[in-house]
């Protein structure tokens, strides 16, 4: 089993492998970016010579002129690129040293607030312990598994009685004349009609039968409202019963030293949260920069765009379709040759804008892929599935759909339902069922669903004295409030100790 920090680091490695793959791509689209702009110019130095065979427009000197200044500020401009994309390349590897060290820096946070933990973990152990040997401890938790155990035979009496109720009744509240005299309360201290009123209702309740019927009715619905009324008082009683124990258990704790240590670590969460904070910032910094890279190495920056304008407006009132033409029209081989050479380097410019256009693809993809991770990352730690309890089984299944991820085979929340499915928390010395922590478990398993949900209703009020370490989004502690809170946990057992 992998522990939390083992799982986090193989996340990290695959987020080091797609940054990885995006400065490879980034080194190709580069090449392929440069080699289209070189060509362009090779191909507006072809043009010319081809003009300067014979054409009326070169003995003038307007095309070579134009052309010579035109290459001239295309040279340049793409020497200024150079030296920003130098720039912006220095930007991101320094903004990756960056990240590199804050999360050698969560690696040291992350084991201190670790250290933090196992030792409330130890200690609430101890505790447990001690209690179990207290017979005052002991009487009491005997005491709150009994009004526990009346409240849960009171509840399923009273879901059954409301069931049976809600069958039962449905004849009674169909037939209009029953419903009639039932709500004007006929037969009871509440009815008041006139004298030809009541003796249209009394010849109606004798066609019907209503009086023995009424009393059915009235006992379907008075016994679920009655029972409902002892559920509520041994429910409130068993309330009553798993504070005294809770109340034995905290004190037991803070005596203990735990509620130090609590605010210790809720000092040291915090801190480790904000430290994530600012990861993610550095990220979107990097985030930007890898954007804005990518409009250099595909192409699209001020420069290429600049430069291959000018070599385009140098020729504008050239037409080439002129030139091919005139080349067709002449005896002379060399301007064969330089036509033969621009078609080369035509068809060649065209493969590379389709390699150009395919590995941009590519580039986008690894981009969201890179951010699809990120968010699976913060919501593992958001998540604290990094804590010093939390493993994971599977370890093998989680391997493989990261590398599937890595493959695009799978989407980032395919490996976010993955890892949320293979998280267990560990046995440790502190059980988080201990007590009143595991007051009515069997009950609830043998109870049914319907009063299971009653019962976690009931005690969602309570709190928890010993609890799993609890998400960043409620509040960031290792445990819930003490005393407080919803108690939730996602754990089964069978018992008390």
């Amino acid at each position: 089993m992998w522990t939390g920090t083992s799982a986090l680091k193989n996340i990290d490695q695959s987020l080091q492998t797609l940054r990885n793959d995006v400065v490879r791509l980034d080194a190709q689209l580069d090449q392929l970016t440069i080699q289209t702009a070189n060509n362009q110019r090779y191909r507006a130095k072809l043009v010319n010579d081809i003009a300067g065979v014979r054409l009326a427009e070169i003995e003038s000197g307007e095309l070579n002129a134009n052309y010579t200044a035109a290459d001239q500020q295309a040279a340049e401009l793409l020497i200024e690129r150079e030296q920003a994309l130098a720039d912006l390349s220095a930007r991101i590897d320094d903004v990756n040293e960056q990240i590199l060290e804050a999360e050698t820096e969560r690696d040291a946070m992350l084991e201190t607030v670790n250290e933090c933990s196992e030792k409330i973990v130890k200690t609430e152990g101890q505790v447990q312990q001690k209690l179990k040997a207290d017979d005052a401890y002991l009487a009491q938790f005997k005491q709150a598994q009994q009004a526990e155990s009346v409240a849960d035979e009171a509840q399923q009496k009273m879901q059954r009685a409301q069931a049976n109720m809600a069958e039962k009744a449905e004849p009674y509240q169909s037939d209009e004349l029953f419903s009639y005299l039932w709500e004007r309360g006929y037969g009871t201290t509440k009815y008041d009609a006139g004298l030809i009123a009541r003796l249209i209702d009394d010849w109606v309740a004798k066609v019907i039968k209503y009086e023995p019927s009424r009393v059915n009715y009235w006992n379907l619905v008075e016994i679920p409202r009655r029972l409902k009324e002892h559920a509520e008082r041994v429910g409130d009683d068993a309330d009553e019963q798993h504070m005294l124990l809770q109340k034995m258990e905290l004190d037991a704790l803070e005596a203990a030293g735990v509620k130090s240590l609590e605010a210790e670590l809720e000092a040291l969460r915090i801190q480790l949260d904000q430290h994530d904070d600012a990861i993610e910032s550095i990220e979107s910094a990097l985030n930007q920069h890898l954007t804005n890279r990518a409009a250099f190495v595909a192409g699209e920056d001020q420069y290429i765009r600049a430069c291959l304008e000018r070599l385009s407006s140098s020729l504008e009132h050239q037409s080439l379709i002129s030139i091919h033409s005139y080349v067709r029209a002449t005896v002379s081989p060399t301007d064969d040759r330089l036509v033969m050479e621009l078609q080369a380097l035509e068809d060649g410019l065209s493969d590379v804008e389709s390699d150009l256009a395919d590995i941009r693809n590519l580039y986008d993809r690894k981009i969201d892929k890179l951010k699809e991770l990120e968010t699976v990352r913060r919501d593992f730690k958001n998540s604290r599935f990094d804590d010093v309890r939390s493993g994971f089984g599977n370890q093998a299944l989680i391997s493989n759909v990261l590398a599937q991820f890595l493959q695009g085979v799978v989407s980032g929340s395919d490996v976010w339902r993955v890892i949320k499915r293979n998280q267990r928390y560990r046995k440790v010395a502190s059980a988080p069922d201990f007590g009143s922590g595991g007051l009515g478990e069997i009950a609830d398993m043998i109870g049914g669903e319907i009063m299971r949900q009653g019962r976690r209703q009931r005690r969602s009020s309570r709190g928890s004295t010993w609890h799993w370490p609890q998400s960043r989004g409620g509040g960031g502690g290792f445990k819930m409030p003490r005393g407080g809170g919803n108690s939730g946990g996602g754990f089964k057992t069978g018992g008390g100790f």
